[in-house]
């Protein structure tokens, strides 16, 4: 497949290696190595909101703009 240019080696550091392997009733399963991925990636730096927190924040609003939610999720 490589040779014939369907697939290409990837230089990203985001990467994963993936691999196809049978199955016992003969179809494929792709199994994909998140491990580099997984070392580069920052944790918790950005914790999701919760959602009672964001219904607090709405209280009695009416009215809502793209700039509200825009500003809520970030």
């Amino acid at each position: 497949m490589l040779e014939k240019g369907f697939i290409r080696p990837s230089t990203s550091p985001c990467g994963s290696p993936i691999i196809l392997v049978r199955n016992k009733d003969g179809s494929w399963r792709m199994c994909i190595d998140y491990q580099a991925l997984n070392k580069i990636t920052i944790k918790s730096r950005y914790p999701l909101p919760r959602i009672d927190d964001l219904l607090d924040q709405l209280k009695e609003a009416v009215y809502f703009t793209k700039l509200d939610f825009h500003s809520g999720y970030h």
